[in-house]
């Protein structure tokens, strides 16, 4: 018997051990593989899907970093440096983790103008037009804690110009001069919780909602075209 025959018995072996326990093929057939869909789908009216395909991407690259990124005052700058001139493709996977949250809240905002101007948030999708707006509200905070962990002068004019119209942390790390803007200095405890929101906290609770939001779309089904 050849290798890829014994590989493929043991892979059916596992399948079967795998269904005759939890009995998944009728839920994967009838919510993924074999789910019927409106006719008319365009990718336009998919922007909801590569939402969330920019936060999958989030994570997985975000797991990546989380490995050598230092939640520290004096560390964290150096953290990324040495992330993306050092480790093997890290400067891709740093980058990708960068671009990817533009995309995302276009995406979003893209899609949230649809449902607004199609009416499709109205009676029984009230709920999804609710938890779509969390997702972008926590998205933007999501955006800004991550402004703020690479501590360069990037971060410093994009976490001051939106920190100080709604009174969050503005003191960012100056690595150019080896001291802090204005004067001010971020201690690790601050840097600490919010790489902990940016890291747990905000994810959570985007996977909560998205959970409630994806369940809400399977009650009452796709939207259909208008």
């Amino acid at each position: 018997m050849s290798k890829t025959c014994k590989k493929n018995k043991f892979s059916q072996n596992i399948n079967n051990w795998f269904e005759e326990r939890y009995q998944l093929e009728d839920v994967i057939e009838k919510n993924l593989t074999k789910k019927l869909i409106p006719k008319g789908i365009s990718w336009f009216r998919c922007m909801g899907g590569f939402a969330l395909i920019a936060f999958l991407m989030q994570v997985g690259t975000g797991i990546f970093l989380v490995f050598y990124y230092v939640p520290s005052a004096s560390e964290a700058f150096n953290s990324v440096q040495y992330i993306r001139h050092t480790v093997s493709y890290g400067w891709l996977i740093q980058k990708v983790h960068a671009v990817a949250p533009h995309f995302m809240v276009v995406a979003l905002v893209v899609h949230m103008i649809r449902i607004l101007f199609k009416g499709l948030y109205k009676n029984p999708r009230e709920l999804h037009w609710v938890s779509g707006a969390l997702l972008l509200v926590l998205t933007l905070v999501i955006c800004y804690t991550g402004t703020f962990l690479p501590a360069n002068s990037l971060s410093y004019w994009g976490v001051s110009s939106v920190g100080g119209e709604v009174a969050m942390p503005t003191m960012v790390t100056d690595h150019t001069v080896g001291s802090y803007h204005d004067g001010g200095t971020v201690s690790n405890r601050n840097l600490v919780a919010v790489y902990a929101l940016h890291i747990a906290c905000i994810p959570i609770m985007m996977c909560i909602i998205m959970g409630f939001h994806f369940l809400m779309i399977r009650r009452t089904g796709v939207s259909e075209p208008l």
